[in-house]
This record gives structure tokens, sequence and C-alpha cells, in this order.
């Protein structure tokens, strides 16, 4: 998850788009892995040893971009680091979904089912290119269903 000032922006950038077009509100956040499926306990335990196999890394946004998926939205695009797709390979391995698609890294701006037309409009007033970097110290594991359901059930730093 982002934080400081960065978050904050994004912040009132995703509000905006929830109010402006009745879409969810969440918090900021890239995600590394989901559909967890297990109990909590084993979730929980699986999380904590990823944390224990990842360093700190950095996350670089570069481009604002869509597809026609309800997640994928609006979206902006996270550098396919080593480091990063390494993060997703590893989170595979220990839930056991290596066959899972190959993995998108993004930092969602909204969710929902718009028009090419829609995004693109959003994309205009907003801009394309991002050139922001941040530190990931940590890994947030969230409750899964609707985003207005979702809370953070714990943080795990990397080590």
């Amino acid at each position: 998850m982002p934080s400081g000032d960065f978050y904050n922006k994004l912040t009132r950038i995703i509000s905006q788009l929830s109010r402006e077009y009745s879409a969810p509100n969440f918090e900021s956040h890239i995600t590394l892995f989901g559909d967890l499926i297990g109990s909590e306990e084993e979730i929980l335990s699986k999380t904590s040893q990823l944390a224990t196999l990842l360093q700190p890394f950095e996350i670089r946004l570069t481009t604002l971009d869509y597809l026609d998926e309800y997640f994928k939205c609006l979206f902006i695009r996270v550098e396919e680091t080593k480091q990063v797709m390494d993060a997703n390979f590893k989170a595979r391995e220990i839930f056991n979904r290596q066959q899972d698609p190959k993995h998108i890294p993004h930092l969602s701006l909204m969710y929902g089912n718009f028009t090419p037309m829609i995004k693109e409009g959003i994309i205009a007033k907003i801009g394309r290119k991002f050139n922001i970097k941040f530190e990931v110290g940590s890994i947030h594991l969230f409750t899964s269903g609707e985003p207005k359901n979702w809370r953070r059930i714990k943080e795990f730093k990397l080590k």
C-alpha cells in the first residue's frame, strides 16, 4: 500500500471517481494476489511465510490504463520489475496457484463496468503517464467480497 502524501492523493482520486460515477470506494492498494482459499488460520500462516521470503522493494507506477474487467476497470500499471513479479510468483507457490493467469501488477482507481468512452474521458482529465515510486515494506491481508465490506485483517512486515 502506498503511504504518506501519495496515499492521500490516490485516496482523493478514488473517492472522487467513486462519487462521480457511483462506483465502489476502496482503500488504495496494489493487489499482489487475490481470491485466497482456505481457513483464516491457513491464509494468515501462508501470508506470514510469504512475508519472510520477501525483502522490501520499490514499486513504480507507469501508465493509466483500463480493461473490460470489473476489478481492472481503470488502473495505473505497475512496472513489471523482477522484485514485483517474483513476489507474485512466490505467492502463487505458497498458495499452490501456479496455474493462475499471468499477473498484471496494477493499482486500481475505479471498479465497475463502464464504457471505453467514459474511461478515456477520465484518462484525459487525470493524465495517462505516471512516474511515481514508493517503497513496499509490508503485505496487508484484507478480507474478500464486495469492496464496501473489505477490512484489513493484518499487516506483515517484509524481512
